[in-house]
């Protein structure tokens, strides 16, 4: 049986068309495949973008409102009595301080029983780290007092216009009187000394 010749080489032609066709769907589906995969790995490096835009947008807005925070707190902080006393260490150095916070236990209505004080208490931790920029001064006062006259005096030394510190408040019944309770207040009172900057650095 013998081909035809044109025949044959039409039925090459059309073989190498369909191989060609092949050739170039299998490219072509290669070409897609390929900007698909790219199209997905530059959509989701956008996202990754867009969340660490999003993670950082946050860590600023968590920054500013903490710097918001700390500039009310700081505008609330009072300040540290200046008696002009030099670096004087003894109760000369806080004015009428210690007579102040006397006034305010005794207008409610503490009764004292005894006052003792310490001149540059090793404990107290500002004294510690700034010795040369503030003069401090524990008291201890021991007093009697309802509950309510203890309110009362914590709330106006709340509002006591110079910085102090109510380090401790140790209560006890007072068995003679159940009304009353028995106190030990430490306060701690603070005072700016007069320096020139050498000896602050010092």
């Amino acid at each position: 049986m013998q081909f035809d010749e044109k025949a044959l080489k039409n039925y090459k032609e059309v073989i190498i068309g369909i191989l060609i066709i092949i050739l170039l769907a299998a490219f072509g589906i290669k070409q897609v495949v390929g900007a698909t995969k790219k199209m997905q790995t530059t959509n989701m490096e956008h996202r990754k973008e867009k969340e660490k835009l999003k993670e950082i947008n946050k860590k600023v807005l968590e920054y500013e409102e903490a710097k918001k925070k700390i500039e009310v707190q700081q505008n609330k902080i009072k300040p540290v009595f200046d008696a002009g006393m030099g670096s004087e260490d003894s109760m000369a150095a806080f004015g009428g301080m210690f007579e102040d916070i006397t006034e305010i236990l005794k207008t409610n209505k503490l009764m004292l029983r005894s006052i003792a004080y310490q001149i540059s208490p090793s404990t107290d931790p500002i004294f510690s780290k700034f010795p040369s920029l503030y003069s401090v001064c524990q008291v201890d006062y021991y007093v009697v007092a309802t509950y309510t006259d203890l309110q009362g005096a914590l709330r106006d030394l709340t509002v006591y216009p110079y910085f102090i510190n109510v380090s401790e408040v140790k209560i006890t019944p007072y068995d003679k009187n159940p009304q009353y309770i028995l106190l030990n207040m430490s306060i701690t009172l603070y005072a700016k000394k007069q320096q020139s900057a050498s000896s602050v650095m010092n």
